[in-house]
């Protein structure tokens, strides 16, 4: 084994080289490389000084290349390409796996599912940043064609042209009783049983909302709402009180269900509202917005379920 051991040169320092006996000049390469003419210069002097022997010989007016710059020159022909497709591809990864991804979803999903979907994207993207807001589907919907967010996970009724939408759940609606309430023996019940109570509804702008009084609407029914709430925590306190009766997503009362002051009915209508990903067409072609996809589609439905 030679004791005798040099450091490799820089690939950067190879290039260079490459450019300047390409182009037979330094101020060419440093334009071609975007650096500075004295960058160049330094480049090429320590690549020599490594090397152990002169490679370019300047000469008033230009320079030429010595015996061994010409053999080297030989070498670099053969790696320039691939390196820089090496350095292109790095570029790409880092646009795909680093940066912001800014996520919209309604106040009962920021606390009940997106934990857990994060969790899993950050492990396979650890370098990927996430900024998660809150609100109605409304006001998500609005922040995505505002290009405040980039996703957003709401209820859909119908989404606009403008988006593209990948559906993820199919969220059961169910009447939430407090347990002394008259309904809360019951297996099921139906919107005209719901109507003859004080009915606590989510505020304008929420999907869930909508497909209620839509239900409502083509029942012939006119419930008799008591207070619009823009928090789900809010409508499960008030209920669980007695102070009035709600319709909501099953999934997001299941905790206070377990503990016993809250009890969910089935509605004989079977309502449901379904849930999906939207984003702005144009912005498939963003590397986030489509590796978060894909990640959802793979392994989103498994990690809620878990």
């Amino acid at each position: 084994m030679n004791p005798k051991r040099h450091l490799f040169p820089s690939l950067n320092s190879l290039l260079v080289f490459h450019e300047v006996a390409k182009l037979r000049s330094f101020s060419k390469a440093a334009e071609q490389l975007f650096i500075s003419q004295p960058a160049v210069s330094k480049h090429i002097k320590g690549l020599e000084g490594t090397a152990g022997m002169g490679l370019i010989q300047r000469k008033k007016g230009g320079f030429a290349l010595t015996e061994a710059g010409k053999i080297l020159f030989k070498y670099t022909h053969k790696i320039s390409s691939p390196l820089m497709e090496v350095e292109n591809l790095l570029e790409n990864l880092k646009k795909e796996y680093q940066g912001t991804l800014n996520i919209g979803t309604t106040e009962s999903y920021s606390k009940g599912l997106m934990p857990k979907l994060l969790s899993g994207f950050q492990t396979s993207f650890p370098f990927m940043k996430i900024a998660l807001d809150a609100g109605s589907s409304e006001e998500i919907e609005k922040s995505l064609r505002d290009y405040k967010n980039d996703l957003g996970l709401i209820g859909v009724v119908k989404a606009s042209s403008k988006f593209e939408c990948v559906p993820f759940l199919k969220e059961e609606l169910v009447l939430i009783v407090s347990p002394d309430h008259p309904l809360s023996k019951k297996d099921a019940v139906s919107l005209k049983e719901v109507g003859r109570y004080p009915l606590i509804l989510r505020a304008k702008g929420s999907t869930t909302r909508r497909v209620i009084l839509q239900a409502f609407k083509e029942a012939g029914i006119h419930p008799s709402l008591l207070i619009e709430a823009g928090s789900s925590e809010f409508i499960k306190q008030w209920v669980s009180e007695g102070k009035g009766v709600s319709i909501i997503v099953k999934r997001i009362v299941e905790d206070e269900e377990k503990r016993g002051i809250m009890k969910t009915i089935p509605m004989s209508e079977r309502l449901y509202l379904h849930v999906a990903f939207l984003y702005l067409k144009e912005a498939k072609f963003n590397p986030a917005v489509k590796n978060f996809i894909n990640f959802i589609q793979n392994q989103g439905r498994e990690l809620i379920k878990s």
